[in-house]
């Protein structure tokens, strides 16, 4: 425990912005994890709703001081995207139906490909020239 006054006060104060924080992070969690279920249920109109309150409530922690700007831009970001991707699901596109798509003409495009004729008859490289080799070529280059 410290002993000189100011010390003392400081650890008062920095136990108020801790808890005050944590309270702050907790409440971001929850905002967050009620997106997800929103997502999860396929409810766009809510998980728009949660993903700006979300992100309203980001903001704030960052002009807090709670997180980082950074943090908060990815977070916002992150669940955007799966806001985003409900929506484009939505509509018929099927976002996860075209990557899995591409994955499969990928696959066959692999399947198909034969190994060329440059591939399959490479002429013999030279041996690597050591320093020893250098330096024998330059005498005889000499005389």
């Amino acid at each position: 425990m410290a002993n000189i006054k100011s010390q003392k006060k400081r650890n008062r104060t920095n136990e108020k912005a801790r808890i005050r924080n944590k309270a702050i992070r907790s409440e971001l969690k929850t905002v967050i994890k009620e997106v997800h279920k929103a997502v999860e249920a396929l409810n766009i109109d809510e998980a728009q709703k949660q993903a700006q309150r979300a992100a309203r409530l980001l903001d704030k922690a960052v002009t807090k001081g709670v997180i980082h700007k950074n943090q908060a831009a990815n977070r916002k970001h992150g669940i955007q995207v799966l806001v985003n991707d409900l929506k484009k699901a939505e509509k018929g596109t099927k976002a996860q139906a075209t990557s899995s798509a591409k994955d499969a003409k990928k696959e066959a495009a692999k399947e198909e490909k034969k190994p060329s004729a440059k591939t399959a008859a490479k002429p013999a490289t030279k041996p690597a020239a050591t320093k020893a080799d250098a330096k024998a070529d330059k005498k005889a280059d000499e005389k």
